[in-house]
């Protein structure tokens, strides 16, 4: 999928992302920054912002001598990141629409964090990809991101896939980012991973995450995440039968919580 693709699909599902954002995004985001262990006076690149999951917690760790840049491709996430800003009177943090690809930072500068949640596996070729934006830490800085545990989101996506697949009458591929995803799915792959991008010190923390569902949560879950991807193309009718579809798979498969346990790895750049 293509940046624009993929900026286009996370804009269409801005409402439902800040949501949910208070029972998944933010407790992830929460989770990142504290392993990321963000510093009073530190500067900080957050690569796939989206709403400010992560960039406005190590916004308000960082403090007024601290700044981050918060980076993303859909405007309406970012439009959504600044209200929150400034809902909580940080002046320190700032949402950029940009390309993590060609990201460069102001005058030179280099940070002391670059973070990133669940959006390493949106990247083309992700391991260079990353491999870049290491080269924007200072001599000693960190690298985290956050990944899906092994099995997490999977159970959910099947049954949504198979929703769809029930209305357009064909098999629905699974969105484009999971083959990557699935290469950081351990702590072992996950650390393994970081080393290979030349980090050192290399941890691995497990962030467990059960949110009870229900069938509305489950919809918003799945129009405001990555899966909303699988509904394009269809018309509004097509998308309730959908939404139909998919509330009946989870009370005939007893699916009642939403496994959304995350690894976030931290490397420190030698």
């Amino acid at each position: 999928m293509t940046s624009a693709g993929i900026g286009t699909i996370f804009d269409s599902a801005a409402t439902q992302y800040a949501e949910v954002s208070p029972v998944l995004w933010d407790r992830i985001g929460e989770a990142t920054v504290t392993a990321a262990a963000v510093r009073a006076g530190e500067r900080v690149l957050d690569v796939c912002c989206g709403a400010g999951a992560s960039a406005i917690p190590a916004a308000k760790a960082a403090g007024p001598q601290g700044h981050v840049d918060a980076i993303d491709l859909a405007g309406e996430l970012l439009a959504h990141g600044r209200r929150c800003a400034a809902l909580d009177g940080l002046r320190n943090v700032r949402f950029v629409q940009a390309d993590a690809t060609t990201w460069e930072p102001v005058e030179g500068h280099s940070y002391d964090v670059v973070q990133c949640v669940h959006g390493v596996f949106f990247l083309p070729d992700m391991d260079a990809s990353v491999s870049r934006l290491t080269g924007l830490l200072r001599p000693g800085g960190r690298l985290v991101v956050t990944a899906w545990a092994q099995g997490a989101m999977e159970g959910f996506g099947r049954l949504f896939a198979e929703a769809v697949a029930r209305v357009r009458e064909t098999p629905t591929a699974p969105p484009s980012s999971k083959q990557a995803a699935s290469r950081l799915d351990t702590e072992e792959a996950l650390g393994a991973w970081l080393a290979a991008r030349g980090l050192t010190q290399v941890t691995v923390t497990r962030s467990p995450l059960r949110i009870p569902l229900d069938a509305a949560l489950a919809w918003q879950v799945a129009l405001g995440s990555g899966f909303r991807g699988m509904l394009a193309g269809l018309e509004g009718s097509a998308v309730e039968r959908v939404r139909t579809a998919f509330v009946h798979l989870l009370d005939e498969r007893e699916m009642d919580e939403l496994d959304a346990t995350s690894l976030v790895g931290a490397g420190t750049r030698p």
